[in-house]
């Protein structure tokens, strides 16, 4: 798969509810981040989201299980993933993947609009890439957001 067919698999596993599939993405040592704000450093900062791979796969099972209370009804989603810029990293075949993404959700007759700036960066592995580190940064961040639980 290419950089952008990734997005493009990570953003239609999130609609359909693949979970399992969209951590299977990133790699053992995955970041994915969602800073409040600006946001320069997540350990020193506010974050609506800051999860490891182990975080990452607690809330894949929370939505799985049926008892996360704040997923009830689940958010049915749409993302839309656009202006992908693909440039080599830092590492040997590491690439910095940036794009803007819009993601509509839907839960409990209410409509929100969620959209901003997104870094992923990607290594190789065996034939493919991972996702090794993905960083949201919304536009709204600054405003109150409401139940953020579901996956941007």
């Amino acid at each position: 798969m290419t950089a952008e067919e990734i997005l493009y698999r990570e953003a239609a596993l999130l609609d359909a509810g693949r979970f399992d599939e969209w951590l299977e993405l990133f790699t053992d040592d995955a970041v994915y981040w969602i800073p409040q704000g600006e946001g320069g450093d997540p350990e020193h900062e506010v974050s609506i989201v800051y999860d490891d791979r182990r975080r990452m796969h607690e809330r894949v099972l929370r939505l799985g299980s049926g008892f996360a209370y704040s997923q009830d009804p689940p958010s049915r989603t749409c993302h839309l993933v656009g202006n992908v810029l693909v440039e080599p990293g830092e590492g040997e075949g590491e690439l910095r993947v940036g794009s803007k993404l819009i993601v509509a959700e839907v839960r409990r007759n209410a409509q929100n609009l969620f959209a901003g700036a997104v870094e992923h960066v990607l290594v190789p592995d065996g034939e493919g890439l991972r996702i090794r580190r993905k960083v949201v940064r919304l536009v709204n961040s600054d405003i109150p957001l409401g139940n953020v639980t579901f996956l941007i």
